[in-house]
C-alpha cells in the first residue's frame, strides 16, 4: 500500500493510517517477519504488506519539485520489507504516523521502491497488489513509465484510489482522477476508484484481501 498525505482532511494522512491499522487486523496474515527468505507459505492464501509513504516534498527541506517516498526505516517494523506480522505492521504505521511528509503528490520514487520491494521478497505464487491512495494530482506522471515496467516485470496489479472530502466532485478531484487512472492496470474501470474517506474500507480495502 501507498498512502499520501490526505491535507484537505483534518488530521487525515492519521485518519488513513489508522484505516488501514484495522484492516490489517480483519487478514489472514502469514506470521511471517519482514526479514523471512524462503516462505514456507506459498500459495497459502495468507497475505504480507507493506507500506510506503509518497511525496513531492523531501521532509529534510531538500527540492520540492523532486520526487521522494519512505518506508519504514531498517531497525523499526518490518524494515521497510513485506511482512505477515501484525506487531511488525503496527510498529511500520505508528513510524508513517510520526514521520509524515509534506508536499505535493509525486510517486515515480514510491513506485521504484514497491517494485524493489516486491523484487526482494518470496516469488512464491501469491498475488501482489499494489495499492496507491491520494488526494490530488499526480505532478510527475510522465517520469512513471520505467516504475511502472519495474512493476509489471514483478506481475504487480495495480489499483488506485482518489480520496475526496465531500460527496460532491471538486476539480482537484477530478485532476487526480485524471493523472491516477491512467497509471492503473487494465482494465482500468475495474482497478480505479474516486471515493469519500469513509467509503474506503469497504469499497477498496475490504475487496481487495
Amino acid at each position: 500500500s501507498m498512502s499520501q498525505s490526505f491535507g484537505r482532511h483534518p488530521h487525515g494522512f492519521d485518519a488513513m493510517m489508522e484505516m488501514i491499522r484495522d484492516w490489517v487486523t480483519t487478514l489472514p496474515l502469514s506470521g511471517e517477519k519482514g526479514s523471512v527468505g524462503t516462505s514456507s507459505q506459498a500459495n497459502s492464501g495468507k497475505v504480507r504488506i507493506g507500506i510506503i509513504q509518497f511525496s513531492g516534498q523531501n521532509a529534510r527541506g531538500a527540492d520540492p519539485g523532486r520526487a521522494d517516498a519512505q518506508a519504514t526505516p531498517a531497525g523499526t517494523g518490518s524494515s521497510g520489507s513485506l511482512t505477515g506480522d501484525l506487531v511488525e505492521l503496527n510498529a511500520d504505521i505508528d513510524w508513517q504516523e510520526n514521520n509524515y511528509y509534506g508536499g505535493g503528490t509525486m510517486i515515480a520514487k514510491g513506485l521504484n521502491d514497491v517494485a524493489e520491494m516486491f523484487h526482494a521478497s518470496p516469488n512464491d505464487g501469491r498475488q501482489r497488489v499494489l495499492i496507491i491512495i491520494t488526494d490530488g494530482q499526480i505532478f510527475d506522471p510522465s517520469s512513471l513509465s520505467q516504475a511502472r515496467g519495474e512493476l509489471d516485470k514483478e506481475k504487480v496489479k495495480v489499483f488506485g484510489v482518489v480520496v475526496r472530502r465531500a460527496a460532491a466532485h471538486t476539480p482537484v478531484d477530478d485532476l487526480a482522477e485524471q493523472t491516477l487512472k491512467p497509471i492503473v492496470s487494465v482494465p482500468q474501470d475495474d482497478h480505479f476508484q474516486n471515493l469519500m474517506i469513509d467509503e474506503v474500507p469497504t469499497m477498496v480495502l475490504g475487496d481487495i484481501c
